[in-house]
């Protein structure tokens, strides 16, 4: 079976944090039949996401189409977030002397047992797997249904409730509107049958509703805020559920029961629950989803500690920025001029800079200055779209339009003219750019032409067409002595070694552009000049995770696989298991949303996330960003 999803968003885990500290345990002023109905989620979600994380950790492996899979990957980084912020909910209720842990065991069990691997015998396995495929569309479904109607319901603001927990709601649901498709494609693209999908629903109908009506009735029945007598007035009818809906506090009886029927339909596609612009339009202004990239740079500041301490003065400030003008610079790359948003004078830069960009999803992305240092009302900056990537530069092309609003940090520099605040002995200069590397070479090189300095730059690119800044990059050289461009289309790869020969020997060396015309301009570096670093500019982050710091390397051996690998110092767990193993499934990359936990068979993991528990940091480890305390670890892949 095909996808059959028309619309389409780029799918990432955004991290978030709830502060609970003045949330009551009657979050709807006056009414714990809408409170505790809503709580209800609480109890089954957790258990719930982190039984479709599993399912489909073992179901990615057989999708075969590439776009799909990465929405798959997407869904798995955002499920894991649900379920860790429904458990600080949970937390909460403890806290105020609510305890739902005879409930929560039950739905552990439920998950982990009845619909667990081990439930259907080896011969069965694989109808198993497409069953629980099944099961998790269906209740997608609903997950879907819920999500559009918690983005249209305003009776939380009418009757008072409190704005984290409404927060949490909305944040939750638009993500599943936002995610809508993913289960149901998953299912046609491995499955589709129509009778598998009229069996699951008639299951699942009727035992999620159960269950949420056993939720509420436990939740009143422990409510510690209600005499004997409030909680036998609180227990469930239904005059409560449509008294409730009618308030838009709680989903009507109509929408969760037309909701089968509609699901039943031959034609029937999610994209028919909900909009996804609502639900972008929600996450860019959600309290918590903005707090997000704040989170998520605070996690890689930490992993850059080593030499940041310009970095760390920086990244306190926070700008609010307007697009005040954008054209095509080149084939596929989009040039930002960003603007203060009050009109005023933005902080000042040199040659090397970038910005962190704090997107609407969360995502923090950084970008080079490559404008002029001295320009104190606009910076300018550069981004090519890149369909293989983990989603920054799409959002860029997409959303920042002339006139949207973008916030981020002040700029930061770890890519100097002069490395260290000293300049060589020659005062020579050897520039090599890679397409869009160009950005952060450009103003240095626009600085030491102007001081009229010694320097030589080699621009490489696919064609003349897709090289920005052609025509910057010939005004500074007007004689036609300083610059060579290779375009690969017409020239072939560059021969580097003979460009580094003849620049002059004691030039600095800056580099900037992808991982091949990197590695090979330092290993030529190193055959003609051993002893010189270059300084390098990489666009690639996610080599060096957030948290994943600088190390001594490990051996690691992947035990189900036969494999073992050495991981190099500068380079994470995860990325050398991905090179052997490649649909090892990931999402953040920054150890927040759990998709990469592995259980550790031998060994002791340095455990540098924030997610795990002491009792799961026991057999298992996030390796994305941890590592080994020894040298040797043995993993269940």
């Amino acid at each position: 079976m095909t996808t059959v999803s028309t619309e389409h968003n780029a799918l990432r885990p955004r991290r978030v944090a709830f502060d609970w500290q003045d949330t009551p345990l009657h979050w709807v002023p006056g009414d714990p039949f809408s409170t505790h109905m809503i709580n209800v989620l609480h109890l089954l979600l957790p258990a719930g996401e982190r039984w479709f994380v599993e399912v489909y950790k073992q179901v990615l492996p057989l999708i075969r189409d590439q776009r799909l899979r990465d929405d798959v990957i997407g869904f798995i980084g955002q499920e894991s977030m649900h379920a860790q912020a429904h458990s600080t909910g949970l937390d909460h209720l403890v806290a105020q002397g609510l305890d739902p842990a005879p409930y929560t065991a039950q739905m552990d069990w439920f998950f982990e047992h009845l619909l667990g691997d081990d439930t259907a015998p080896p011969p069965a396995r694989k109808w198993w797997l497409l069953e629980r495929v099944a099961i998790i569309a269906a209740i997608e479904h609903y997950t879907a249904v819920l999500g559009k109607w918690v983005l249209d319901a305003r009776g939380f603001e009418r009757f008072g409730a409190d704005p984290t927990m409404v927060d949490l709601l909305r944040w939750h649901g638009a993500e599943e509107v936002e995610h809508r498709s993913v289960a149901f494609d998953v299912f046609q693209h491995l499955d589709g049958g129509y009778g598998r999908r009229l069996r699951t629903m008639t299951v699942v109908f009727p035992t999620m509703f159960w269950l949420w009506v056993r939720g509420v009735k436990f939740f009143v029945a422990n409510d510690p805020e209600l005499s004997p007598a409030q909680r036998k007035a609180a227990e469930p009818h239904l005059r409560d559920w449509v008294r409730a809906a009618r308030a838009e506090l709680v989903p009507a009886p109509r929408d969760v029961f037309s909701a089968v029927p509609r699901y039943m339909r031959r034609r029937y596609h999610p994209t028919q629950e909900g909009s996804t612009a609502k639900a972008l339009a929600y996450l860019a202004g959600s309290p918590a989803a903005r707090a997000a990239a704040s989170a998520a740079e605070a996690v890689s500041a930490a992993a850059s500690a080593a030499a940041a301490a310009l970095a760390t003065e920086s990244a306190a400030v926070t700008l609010e920025l307007v697009v005040a003008g954008r054209r095509e610079a080149a084939e596929g790359v989009a040039e930002l001029r960003l603007a203060a948003a009050d009109g005023g004078e933005l902080p000042g830069w040199e040659p090397g800079a970038h910005l962190d960009l704090l997107l609407a999803s969360g995502l923090v992305r950084q970008y080079s200055l490559c404008g002029d240092p001295a320009d104190r009302g606009t910076y300018r900056i550069a981004v090519r779209l890149t369909e293989d990537s983990r989603g920054g530069s799409r959002e860029v092309h997409k959303a920042l339009t002339e006139g949207a609003r973008i916030s981020a940090h002040a700029p930061r520099n770890r890519f100097p003219l002069h490395a260290g605040g000293a300049t060589n002995e020659s005062g020579a200069h050897f520039f090599v750019a890679g397409g869009i590397g160009i950005t952060p070479i450009l103003p240095k090189v626009r600085e030491i032409a102007a001081l009229d300095g010694d320097w030589q730059l080699l621009y490489v690119g696919r064609s003349r067409s897709s090289m920005p800044f052609l025509d910057e990059i010939s005004a500074l050289d007007p004689e036609q002595r300083h610059v060579r461009l290779v375009t690969t289309d017409l020239d072939g790869l560059p021969d580097l070694a003979a460009a580094l020969a003849a620049a002059p020997e004691s030039a600095a060396v800056h580099v900037c552009g992808p991982e091949p015309l990197m590695d090979a301009l330092v290993a030529a570096l190193a055959e003609q000049r051993p002893g010189t670093q270059a300084q390098l500019e990489r666009f690639h982050p996610a080599e060096h995770p957030a948290g994943a710091v600088t190390d001594a390397e490990v051996e690691v051996e992947l035990a189900r696989s036969g494999v073992s690998l050495t991981v190099p110092a500068d380079r994470s767990v995860l990325r050398a298991v991905r090179e052997r193993l490649p649909d090892t499934p990931y999402s953040c990359e920054q150890g927040f949303c759990g998709t990469c936990r592995t259980r550790v068979l031998s060994g002791s993991p340095d455990h540098r996330d924030e997610l795990l528990t002491e009792r799961e940091r026991a057999d298992s480890m996030l390796i994305c960003v941890s590592r080994s305390r020894g040298d040797r670890l043995v993993l269940d892949l």
